[in-house]
């Protein structure tokens, strides 16, 4: 089985892990700060289909599609926010993208994000979109940074 990951850059927050929390699940507030998903359709509750709205940099500024996603877990405690997707059977494409906020001090934290593919298009997949979600994860995590300090 074929397995990739492209990881966002780790940046440094000069806020709580709880504030971070706080906006990264605020998803009616992302066309104010989060350049590579403005828009996510749904609840961030376990097993709600999500719909994201998605800003390819290397295709433009302008929303490309909707990505139907599952909610895997929400996990105020861990910090940890996770969704998904797979195409027809785990075998062909599974997706997971995690956004992970790790405390590192009472008013400080560090943010980074992940997706996960595995299955026999995943190679594929990785090859023609890595790009952009690399430079979306890491425009994210820079912007979630920069809105997190502001306030």
């Amino acid at each position: 089985m074929f397995n990739t990951q492209v990881r966002s850059v780790t940046v440094d927050i000069q806020a709580s892990r709880e504030q971070v929390w706080q906006i990264l699940t605020d998803t009616a507030r992302y066309a104010e700060w989060n350049p590579f998903t403005p828009q996510i359709d749904g609840r961030l509750l376990l097993g709600e289909t999500l719909g994201l709205h998605v800003r390819m940099p290397k295709r433009g500024d302008r929303v490309q599609y909707e990505q139907l996603e599952i909610m895997q877990h929400a996990e105020a405690e861990s910090s940890n926010l996770a969704w998904g997707m797979r195409v027809l059977s785990p075998l062909l494409l599974r997706a997971l993208r995690e956004q992970i906020i790790i405390s590192t001090g009472p008013h400080s934290c560090q943010y980074y994000s992940t997706d996960s593919f595995s299955g026999l298009l995943s190679p594929l997949v990785y090859r023609l979109f890595q790009l952009d979600i690399q430079q979306g994860f890491d425009a994210v995590a820079h912007a979630l940074k920069s809105r997190a300090e502001s306030m």
